[in-house]
C-alpha cells in the first residue's frame, strides 16, 4: 500500500465529499444525458469518477513533495493563469467563462484564485514587513488587482470571492485595520465601475433588484424558482437518491446549483451532514495552520478561506441568502477544474501537514 503522509481525517473527509460528488452528478445529470449522451446514461458519472481519480493521484503526487520548494512556482503558475484569463477576456464573448483544451472545458479564474492564494502567502511570508502601509504592499495589491481585474468583466461573483478573500487574508497576514479600510474603499470604487460598465452588468443589477425586493420570485427568475423548489420539497428527509423533480428543470443543477439538488433528494438531514463534512474538512485545515509556520501557515490559511467563502457563497444562494451566481460546490459539482483546484489544495496541505509534524 501506498504511504500517505499528513492528516488521515483530511484526506478521508475529501474522499466522502467526492463519493458525495458522484451521487449527485449521476442524478443531477440527466437532462445533460438525454441530450447529448443518450445511449450512455453513466457518461456523466464515468467522467467524474475519472476525473476525482486524477484529481487524488495529483494530490497524492503533491502531498509528496516539500511545500516549501513551491513559492516561486505559484508565482508562475499565476503568471500562467494571467495568461489564460487575457486570453478569454479577448474572446470577445463577455458571458464565456470557459476555454477548450482537447475537448475538455477549463475555467482560469478558478487556477488564478489558487495561484494569487499561493503568491500572496510566499510573499507575505517572505517579505512581512511590507504589509504596513498600502503603498509597501503595492506588489501584492497589483497583483491582486490585475486578477481581479480579468475575472470581475466575465464572472463578477468570482472576482467578489477574490475581492473579500484577499482583505481577510492581508489582515490575518498582518496588515494593519487602517490600511485594510484605505484599500476596501478604493477597491469599492473600481467595483463599482465594473458593476455599471461590464458588458453583463445588466444581468447582474437586475438579480441583485429581485434579490433586494425580497417579493415572490419573479417569472424570469428562471433559477431561483426552481432552486427555491428544490429545497422547499426536499423536506426533512428528502425525496431519495435519483428522485430529484428540478434536475429537469433547473440549470446548471449539477454545477452551481448542487446543494439545492442535494436537498431536495436528501433533505435538511442530509443537508446538515454535508455541511457536517464541510465543518470536519475545515477544522482539520485549521488544525494544520496552528502547526505550521510561515508560508505553511500562511497557505492553509489561505486554502481555509477559499473553501469557507465558496461553500458559503454556494449554499447561501441555494437557500435564498445570497443573490444568484455562479459558484460550484468544493468535490461536489460537476467540473474538472473545480476538483483539480481542490486537490492541488489538499496535497499542498497534506504535504504541509507532513513536514510541520515530522519537524
Amino acid at each position: 500500500m501506498l504511504p500517505l503522509r499528513g492528516d488521515k481525517i483530511l484526506w478521508s473527509t475529501a474522499l466522502l465529499l467526492g463519493i458525495v460528488g458522484l451521487l449527485l452528478v449521476y442524478s443531477a445529470t440527466v437532462g445533460l444525458v438525454f441530450r447529448y449522451h443518450p445511449t450512455m446514461p453513466e457518461y456523466y458519472l464515468v467522467k467524474q469518477a475519472l476525473m476525482l481519480l486524477v484529481a487524488f493521484f495529483i494530490a497524492y503526487a503533491l502531498h509528496l513533495t516539500d511545500y516549501r520548494r513551491w513559492g516561486p512556482l505559484f508565482e508562475v503558475g499565476w503568471w500562467i493563469s494571467l495568461a489564460l484569463l487575457i486570453y478569454l477576456f479577448f474572446r470577445g464573448s463577455g458571458a464565456q467563462r470557459w476555454m477548450y483544451i482537447g475537448g475538455l472545458s477549463f475555467q482560469p479564474s478558478e487556477l488564478a484564485r489558487s495561484m494569487l492564494m499561493g503568491t500572496l502567502a510566499y510573499r507575505m511570508a517572505l517579505q512581512p514587513e511590507n504589509l504596513q502601509t498600502w503603498q509597501s504592499a503595492l506588489p501584492l495589491l497589483g497583483r491582486i488587482g490585475i486578477t481581479f481585474a480579468l475575472i470581475a468583466p466575465l464572472n463578477l461573483s468570482n472576482g467578489l470571492l477574490l475581492l473579500g478573500f484577499s482583505l481577510i487574508f492581508l489582515y490575518i497576514g498582518g496588515m494593519p485595520l487602517r490600511t485594510i479600510g484605505q484599500i476596501t474603499l478604493m477597491g469599492l470604487g473600481v467595483l463599482l465601475f465594473v458593476f455599471f460598465t461590464a458588458p453583463r452588468s445588466r444581468i447582474w443589477q437586475a438579480r441583485l433588484a429581485h434579490f433586494w425586493k425580497k417579493e415572490n420570485v419573479p417569472a424570469d427568475d428562471y433559477q431561483r424558482a426552481h432552486a427555491s423548489l428544490a429545497v422547499y420539497s426536499g423536506g426533512l428527509w428528502g425525496k431519495g437518491p435519483g428522485h430529484s423533480t428540478q434536475r429537469y428543470y433547473l440549470p446548471q443543477s449539477y454545477s452551481d446549483f448542487a446543494f439545492s439538488v442535494l436537498i431536495e433528494e436528501y433533505g435538511l438531514i442530509g443537508g446538515i451532514l454535508i455541511l457536517g463534512l464541510y465543518g470536519i474538512f475545515l477544522w482539520r485545515i485549521a488544525g494544520i495552520a496552528t502547526i505550521a509556520q510561515g508560508m505553511g501557515q500562511l497557505f492553509s490559511i489561505g486554502s481555509f478561506l477559499l473553501i469557507a467563502l465558496q461553500v458559503g457563497v454556494h449554499v447561501g444562494v441555494s437557500l435564498e441568502v445570497l443573490p444568484i451566481t455562479g459558484v460550484p460546490l468544493p468535490w461536489i459539482s460537476l467540473g474538472g477544474t473545480s476538483l483539480l483546484v481542490q486537490a492541488f489544495l489538499l496535497g499542498m496541505l497534506g504535504s504541509i501537514s507532513h513536514h510541520s509534524l515530522s519537524r
